[in-house]
């Protein structure tokens, strides 16, 4: 099988046939993060999310833009409504780089993590405590050149947020 480049985490669809929702919120002073991490508001401001994350609003749209003051830039997210499927990477976290794709993924709950380089963040296999998406299916489209498989090494697959972690549905 073959391993596919790592990518950024993208909305997919929705599964309702809406639009995929997204709203813009003023990022937090020096924010680095890359596109498609995952985000949260902290203090009113979008800040990237840490490990095994409480809330996540939802996944940045393009990097963050440095900015030298709170308020300073806004950066449009993907919000994870559990409307939305998203489109990422499936890895292991103890053995990064080395996670294949399974037809007994489809239907699990798996955590997400962030690669030690390059900052791109992915669906964690071997995390099956911090749960926080669940697995629908695999890309096995051709894209950007790229033919998937399942059974492939850093394969691509669609999923879902859990709706719990959605900051979007917590009052505070």
């Amino acid at each position: 099988m073959a391993t596919a480049p790592r990518i950024a985490i993208t909305p997919v669809k929705t599964l309702t046939g809406l639009s995929v929702p997204q709203e813009s919120f003023q990022e937090a002073a020096t924010q680095t993060f890359s596109k498609g991490a995952l985000v949260r508001l902290a203090s009113g401001y979008l800040t990237e999310c840490g490990t095994d994350p409480v809330l996540i609003m939802g996944v940045a749209s393009r990097d963050g833009q440095n900015g030298a003051a709170a308020g300073d830039k806004s950066q449009a997210v993907y919000l994870a409504h559990p409307d939305t499927l998203f489109k990422g990477n499936l890895d292991t976290s103890g053995s990064e780089g080395n996670g294949t794709t399974a037809v007994t993924d489809r239907g699990k709950n798996y955590g997400v993590a962030k690669a030690s380089s390059g900052g791109t963040w992915y669906v964690d296999k071997t995390d099956q405590t911090n749960k926080r998406v669940v697995v629908w299916d695999f890309w096995t489209a051709v894209q950007d050149g790229v033919n998937m498989a399942v059974g492939d090494t850093l394969g691509w697959i669609l999923f879902q947020f859990d709706p719990q972690y959605f900051q979007g549905s917590h009052t505070s």
